[in-house]
């Protein structure tokens, strides 16, 4: 990476260095000295060989980017040259692999690929002083002096994919990347920091997601949802058509091994957006899906529940044939499948909510009064109670009353504890509240979930999920971060955990609480290590199975007494 300073070398052989002349700089081979290329007006930091050394981005200062052949000095045509006036003083060009190069500048990177001429990618960045391309110049590392390092996709680059706060740790000497594994080291002081990205670095990620991804609730299947191509045939009960259907599909999450691809769900007719809803049982043991079609109304909209255990169908119903007919936006289902809560939005515009009696494929109860406000929805392992955005229905009425779950917000997200003892509620400003299971006391709300976002906009939660035995809970963003918080002391377990950097959409613990699950359109099924005993065993083994000596104990944890944790 190139922040500032006097003097860079490509990986191919160049050099970019201060002349003897103010104001300008050479190019020349390592090898042998032969000045390559020179440019006046601009400084070092401004002037980056390409990865292949067959290119040199030049930034003047007050101009554009330019781009020239270093055999020939023939002008490469490409977006950037409509950049005028972002090259700076304070600027500094980075180049890629594949012809990629960035310019860094004003708090904005701003990503261009040689080879085709186009913009790659344009990252708010406020702060950056230094960047480098990752080993395919399918990423980039970014850090200020003493904030955070952030790790990009190019791809996907609306947020980091990872954020490690700096702590006043000061920056000397910018960011490198290892040349084999995806590992990213900086230098502070006199020591070498070195972050493992195996886990944000991610070869699971697919640039076409899937359109839903939902973790059972204990943990042992993730359900997918993608769209497929007019008339594919469905299911039972749904019919053929010419309209887009969606795939269903179980897998376990041990392997990622598909279980069962389902009866698949065509969208409701004259639908020009159409959306899967899906739902597990609280324990897991039934799932219910199908397709909505937002704007349309009056039309079919089939749903099946099916049964996990036994895995087969055990009812299919038409939730178009309601008062409102409008789309379904939320689900929960019971653990025996026979009762299926569902919202949408009422004619007039305000939620409603329904009860629908699976096995008879009739609605049961439309509770009168305002409904449980939509998305999201969550039924309590104990059978009730029922809670919505910021409503909570209890008993067999059905009826809602409004209840302020964490602080006035709208609700974003909703989780309960395996045995139904707590709830946890997060809304789009990043916080989360917990509560007793009957929703009749609030315990107590955590703030600052998340790290200080970039822009104005704080991270929303959008997906929560309580360990087996109800002591650790899991929050995840829509900006990608993950969060482990102890629910007793109500303190965070560490730092965020690395992501793939995309809206986290769902969260589960496995049931040994040894891993933690984590789904997104991108990368369907993350998986982290969360055992104490487990966390031991791969750091040992990253270190050789050798244990610290004592003068690196006191170092690294000085705090604790030393002993031998690798034996």
């Amino acid at each position: 990476g190139l922040g500032a300073g006097a003097v860079a070398a490509s990986a191919g052989g160049l050099g970019a260095g201060g002349g003897s002349g103010g104001g300008r700089v050479q190019v020349r081979s390592v090898v042998d000295g032969e000045v390559l290329f020179e440019a006046r007006g601009t400084t070092p930091a401004n002037v980056a060989p390409g990865g292949d050394d067959r290119l040199v981005v030049v930034c003047p200062v007050g101009k554009a980017p330019r781009v020239l052949q270093t055999a020939g000095r023939r002008l490469v045509r490409g977006s950037w040259e409509r950049a005028r006036g972002v090259c700076g003083v304070d600027s500094a060009v980075v180049s890629g692999a594949d012809g990629r190069f960035a310019v860094v500048a004003d708090g904005e990177v701003r990503v261009w690929d040689a080879r085709t001429g186009d913009r790659v990618a344009e990252l708010h960045d406020p702060g950056v002083r230094y960047a480098t391309f990752g080993r395919d110049g399918g990423f980039l590392a970014t850090a200020g002096s003493a904030d955070e390092i952030r790790v990009w996709r190019l791809s996907s680059p609306d947020a980091p994919v990872l954020r490690h706060p700096l702590n006043n740790q000061h920056l000397r000497g910018g960011l490198a990347w290892d040349p084999g594994p995806p590992v990213l080291r900086y230098l502070e002081g006199g020591t070498a920091h070195t972050l493992d990205l195996t886990n944000t670095v991610t070869a699971a990620w697919r640039d076409r997601p899937v359109d839903g991804v939902l973790l059972s609730p204990d943990g042992r299947l993730f359900a997918t949802a993608t769209r497929t191509a007019p008339g594919t045939p469905t299911g039972p009960g749904t019919g053929t058509g010419t309209g887009p259907g969606f795939r269903f599909e179980l897998r376990d999450t041990r392997d990622g091994r598909l279980i069962r691809t389902l009866p698949s769900s065509l969208a409701p007719p004259q639908s020009s957006d159409p959306v899967p809803q899906m739902a597990f049982s609280p324990d897991g043991g039934r799932f219910v899906y199908g397709v909505t079609g937002p704007g349309v109304r009056g039309a079919p909209q089939w749903f099946t529940v099916w049964d996990v255990a036994r895995d087969r169908e055990q009812s299919v119903l038409d939730l178009g044939r309601s008062r409102s007919g409008t789309a379904v936006t939320a689900l929960a289902l019971s653990p025996d499948g026979r009762t299926l809560f569902t919202t949408r939005t009422s004619a007039d515009g305000e939620p409603s909510d329904e009860q629908w009696d699976t096995e008879t494929r009739t609605r049961t109860d439309t509770p009168t009064g305002r409904g449980l406000a939509g998305a999201p929805l969550a039924l309590s392992p104990r059978g009730e109670p029922v809670v919505g955005d910021n409503r909570v229905a209890r008993g067999r009425t059905g009826r809602s009353v409004a209840l302020d779950l964490v602080q006035g917000d709208h609700i974003s997200a909703l989780a309960f504890s395996p045995d139904g003892s707590r709830v946890a509620a997060g809304d789009r400003t990043g916080r989360v509240a917990l509560w007793d299971g009957d929703l009749r006391r609030r315990a107590g709300v955590l703030r600052n979930v998340f790290p200080a976002p970039l822009g104005r906009t704080p991270e929303a939660v959008s997906a929560l999920a309580f360990s087996p035995d109800g002591h650790t809970l899991a929050v995840g963003g829509d900006a990608g971060t993950v969060q482990l918080w102890d629910t007793t002391t109500q303190q965070p377990l560490g730092g965020p955990l690395p992501s793939p950097g995309e809206r986290i959409a769902s969260l589960a613990f496995t049931p040994d609480n040894t891993a933690l699950l984590v789904g997104g359109g991108h990368v369907p099924l993350h998986r982290h290590t969360v055992a104490p005993a487990r966390t031991v065993a791969q750091v040992c083994a990253r270190a050789g199975d050798e244990d610290l000596t004592r003068g690196e104990w006191d170092t690294y944890v000085p705090d604790e007494p030393y002993r031998r944790v690798c034996d």
